[in-house]
């Protein structure tokens, strides 16, 4: 009987060793592509709307932190009609717009390795 507690004993201190060492060791992050959800939020973002968010390589609180990285930026190099030309949280970023009289519509793509966040907006002139 006592070799039977014995070997119990002995396998669950090995279950237990090889969980902490699972727990321990680093694991990759999955990060999902996908669109995110701006609906509660998509005025609130710096531009006059915010109007989509894709990422793909990160999380949905990431992409929303460069959106307004970006707007911060834009406003720095001349106002509402500016344009950003440095990267914004380590993010190089491009765009491209479509303007009316009062306003434009731009498409952003902000690159940081095979990290990728894409979104539109929109800002009143």
């Amino acid at each position: 009987m006592a070799q039977a507690w014995a070997a119990a004993g002995t396998a669950t201190a090995v279950a237990l060793v090889s969980t902490a060492a699972a727990v321990a060791s680093p694991q990759p992050v999955a990060r999902a592509a996908g669109r995110c959800s701006l609906a509660s939020e998509y005025f609130k973002l710096g531009p006059t709307y915010a109007e989509k968010l894709n990422v793909s390589g990160t999380n949905c609180a990431t992409g929303v932190n460069v959106i307004k990285a970006y707007n911060r930026c834009r406003l720095k190099s001349g106002g509402v009609k500016g344009y950003c030309h440095s990267k914004v949280l380590g993010f190089s970023c491009s765009e491209r717009r479509q303007s009316s009289g009062v306003q434009f519509i731009a498409q952003a793509r902000c690159t940081k390795g095979r990290t990728v966040v894409t979104f539109t907006y929109s800002e009143n002139t």
